[in-house]
């Protein structure tokens, strides 16, 4: 892992993401590595020639952009992490994400973080401060052997899921977001089982649209191989990727439906990327 000190000339950055105003970054780059991360293929990332999840920059004077920024375009509400991980491991030594939400709450601008992370846990008191106006937090359930495939660093399922029971309890808002859907692979009805207090769970599908398809499609097959041509003819065949995504949409719902339990589901439109709208 390569990691290494950098200095930026702006932190408060547009974003069409309907999260906030802005987005702010504290660092290039994750070191969870996962496998079907869309950041991997946005532009800034292909002109890097470092292979995705085997460095993080931390940019250093990211707080310090923010006092002067803030004064400057005075949001209302920004998004955390839109583009890596907030709370990874770096972030236990550098503490900029800890710096930046002192900040925000100095300044009363609210805040929505997108994380997959339990490090967040070590933040909350400052997210009870009252800005904090939503966590997005990815969860997923799965076999740890494919996790390894797809997921390699990322902190287990159970500790995401028992972080998100913490928040809750705290009364912050956290929207378990559940992705990607694997067809015949994710136990979504576990996570309708664990995630009794959360008011509502989000599901975004696999997309087949990433660059790196074949590889994700190569690392499912090679734990569960019986669902390999399946994902094959999903990939190519119109019909075949909205049968299947519907069959999985009328399970969620029902699963929904049975544990009284609000939900979203968003699936990509077949060789198209994806657009997606969050609720804060």
């Amino acid at each position: 892992m390569e990691i290494r000190e950098v200095k930026i000339t702006r932190i408060l950055n547009p974003t069409s993401i309907d999260l906030g105003e802005y987005v702010i970054n504290p660092f290039k780059g994750c070191a969870f590595s996962c496998l079907y991360c869309y950041v991997r293929y946005n532009k800034v990332t292909l002109k890097d020639k470092r292979n995705w999840g085997d460095f993080v920059d931390i940019r250093s004077n990211a707080p310090e952009l923010l006092e002067k920024e803030l004064s400057l375009k005075k949001p209302q509400c920004v998004l955390l992490g839109s583009t890596t991980e907030c709370f990874q491991p770096v972030e236990k030594k550098w503490f900029i994400s800890r710096k930046i939400i002192e900040i925000l709450n100095k300044h009363q601008v609210f805040y929505t973080i997108l994380t997959r992370s339990p490090f967040i846990l070590d933040v909350l008191p400052l997210l009870k401060e009252g800005f904090c106006r939503s966590i997005y937090f990815t969860i997923n359930w799965f076999d740890e052997a494919l996790k390894i495939l797809l997921e390699p660093k990322s902190p287990p399922f159970q500790e995401r899921i028992s972080a998100i029971q913490v928040l809750l309890n705290e009364n912050i808002k956290v929207i378990p977001y559940f992705a990607p859907l694997l067809p015949f692979v994710c136990d979504f009805r576990e996570i309708f089982q664990q995630l009794e207090g959360a008011n509502c769970i989000e599901f975004e599908s696999l997309n087949f649209n990433l660059g790196n398809i074949r590889q994700i499609i190569e690392s499912i097959g090679n734990v569960y191989p019986q669902w390999k041509t399946v994902y094959e003819k999903m990939a190519s065949d119109q019909k075949t990727y909205h049968q299947i995504f519907s069959g999985i949409k009328k399970e969620i719902i029902k699963e929904a439906g049975r544990t009284k339990k609000n939900h979203r589901i968003f699936i990509h439109n077949f060789c198209s990327y994806f657009e997606n709208t969050y609720v804060s």
